[in-house]
């Protein structure tokens, strides 16, 4: 491999933070994927064919570092952007206070205002 590329791959690979045998590899792990990408364009900037790259990647054919560089048929995804996650290590919930139940014996005409309300009657427990 010529210096040139393997500057290119090591350089890539350490912004990111990867191993370049994983990334020179075949998982399809995002970031992996996403490092094979920046390196073919990197790659097809020094002036390197699609069959090269393909060799430097650790043998991928040339149809797909064509793909990586947006010049199959299909086009790679874009990369999309997301808010991070939030993740709480602790969620408190705020319980709400217990109302006792009340219950209204309604008649025609009754104030409300006036109305007296009672507290519900205990059930008796049957043994």
């Amino acid at each position: 491999m010529p210096p040139r590329a393997r500057a290119a791959i090591l350089e890539t690979c350490a912004l990111r933070g990867l191993d370049p045998t994983k990334v020179a590899g075949k998982c399809r792990v995002k970031k992996f994927f996403w490092a094979r990408v920046e390196i073919s364009r990197a790659l097809d900037a020094l002036g390197y064919s699609s069959p090269q790259i393909g060799r430097f990647l650790g043998g991928h054919d040339h149809t797909t570092v064509l793909y990586y560089l947006g010049r199959g048929k299909k086009k790679p995804p874009r990369p999309k952007w997301r808010a991070p996650k939030v993740r709480h290590v602790r969620f408190i919930r705020v319980k709400k206070p217990v109302k006792p139940k009340r219950y209204l014996i309604p008649y025609a005409g009754a104030d409300m205002a006036e109305y007296i309300w009672k507290p519900q009657p205990q059930q008796e427990q049957r043994a």
